[in-house]
């Protein structure tokens, strides 16, 4: 029965890839392509989002906001300052 499903499906064939190459690559180019673009953009965001999220009626305490930006906690500052520090920089405000 595998056997008979394989050549139904036209499975480790030749034939198939030799058709089909330069969509997989071009599809595959495209998708890597995507991912390279979007990267920068989605780290923003989230950077934005997050210091949006903290200077807005405190809707996360500073610890959160430390961890979503992956800053490391210093003795001398509070969280709150810390994050609020890192995301005024982040802006160019300081």
């Amino acid at each position: 029965m595998g056997l008979n499903l394989k050549k139904k499906l036209n499975l480790n064939s030749y034939q198939w890839w030799r058709n089909h190459r330069r969509f997989v690559t071009l599809a595959a180019f495209l998708a890597l392509f995507a991912v390279y673009v979007r990267n920068p953009s989605a780290n923003d965001f989230k950077v934005r989002d997050t210091c949006g999220k903290l200077n807005s009626s405190f809707q996360i305490t500073g610890e959160e906001a430390l961890k979503k930006l992956k800053l490391s906690k210093l003795s001398n500052y509070d969280d709150r300052s810390l994050a609020n520090y890192y995301c005024d920089g982040y802006f160019g405000l300081n």
